[in-house]
């Protein structure tokens, strides 16, 4: 009974933080920007600290480069985490990726999930993210929610000469000498209230003066909302920016008796399918298919990080069959929560996210030109 009205209060804040309102004196949205305040005074005084030097940031002996958003939700940090270390490898780097390892149950103050090959932790352990990004298996990932302490233990382990901080741009405990910041070009700033009334984590005045690099994410292939872009832009006057795509890949079928093959998209479509998803932003997983030609019969969705139970597994495989799908479709960060022994009523194909550059070589250029600096 708590449970359930614990649920339906966080899907009223999930409602209310995500949309545009004007509130009633005394109402619930009243009282959220109250609480709003509060919050926003807080990380005020948290920066000023910081900015004072009153409270001390740690180095590391390496180069660090954070990824983080201002905003809650999917912006694509983790994405474009595997797409920078990726692209520092290609550069002939050694990059390990440190995670905080959100809702991770690793008892360590630190923990090595992957070497880049061998994986040693599960999801339910090591969190969603840095086990999705360990299954890449092509680099170490490390865990810890004290940053310096995980990048301590990253150098120990594997020598590297590059750090790159997934969702960092909020640890300001761990000096970094690089900071992309995302933002999600169809919604960037939500509805420009402080948590829990809206979904900043700080201003993007504030974030101005540490962002080096701002990346918009989710860009349409044609310019969309300029005029949005271009009011964002008026607080990064001197930050150089960079447009990105999410363009979504078949990371993996789990055949279920079928003899076809799908190593590409292009062959979802027309394809019925059931979507089922728990992440920051189930729509997004639902318009990707969509834009892929999917014929969506049906969506399950469920929260960020949720943990599927074997009542869930009976309620996707029976909308499958009533609906009479092709296909099942998830996401690469749902099915590392999967025990890999489950049977599926139909081939589950599991899509992954690629970040593509509209111009890559600028940005591999100004990374470059930022690493000789160090």
């Amino acid at each position: 009974m708590f449970e359930k009205y614990l649920n339906k209060l966080e899907e009223r804040l999930t409602h209310i933080s995500g949309s545009h309102f004007k509130p009633r004196v005394f109402s619930f949205e009243w009282f959220l920007i109250a609480i709003s305040s509060g919050y926003g005074l807080g990380v005020w005084f948290r920066l000023w600290l910081y900015k004072k030097k009153i409270l001390k940031q740690k180095t590391l002996p390496c180069f660090v480069i954070s990824i983080g958003n201002i905003v809650v939700g999917g912006a694509g940090k983790t994405p474009m985490a595997i797409y920078v270390a990726g692209l520092l490898k290609k550069m002939g780097k050694r990059p390990v990726v440190v995670s905080r390892g959100y809702r991770g149950k690793y008892k360590d103050h630190s923990v090595i999930v992957s070497n880049g090959d061998q994986i040693f932790l599960k999801a339910k352990e090591s969190g969603d993210e840095p086990y999705m990004m360990a299954k890449r298996r092509a680099f170490p990932v490390v865990v810890g929610k004290d940053r310096f302490t995980a990048g301590i233990k990253a150098i120990d382990a594997f020598k590297p000469d590059v750090i790159v901080l997934d969702d960092g741009f909020q640890h300001l405990k761990l000096k970094r000498d690089l900071d992309f910041l995302l933002l999600d070009y169809s919604n960037p700033l939500g509805n420009k209230r402080f948590l829990p009334a809206g979904r900043l984590r700080e201003t993007p005045q504030a974030s101005a003066q540490r962002a080096d690099v701002l990346i918009f994410t989710r860009s349409p292939d044609k310019d969309e909302n300029t005029e949005r872009l271009e009011e964002v832009l008026l607080h990064y006057p001197d930050c150089p920016w960079f447009k990105t795509f999410h363009r979504p890949f078949v990371f993996k079928q789990i055949n279920a008796g079928s003899k076809e093959s799908m190593v590409d998209v292009s062959g979802l479509k027309g394809k019925k399918a059931v979507l089922f998803s728990g992440i920051a932003n189930n729509r997004s997983f639902y318009f990707s298919m969509k834009e892929l030609g999917v014929n969506v019969l049906e969506h399950l969705e469920f929260k960020d990080h949720y943990r599927y139970k074997e009542s869930d597994i009976v309620l996707i495989n029976n909308a499958v069959q009533k609906v009479c799908a092709d296909v099942i479709l998830t996401t690469e960060k749902d099915w590392a929560k999967f025990d890999r022994n489950i049977k599926w009523v139909l081939d589950l194909i599991v899509m992954g996210i690629q970040i593509e550059f509209e111009d890559p070589q600028r940005f591999e250029s100004l990374l470059n030109s930022k690493l000789k600096k160090q």
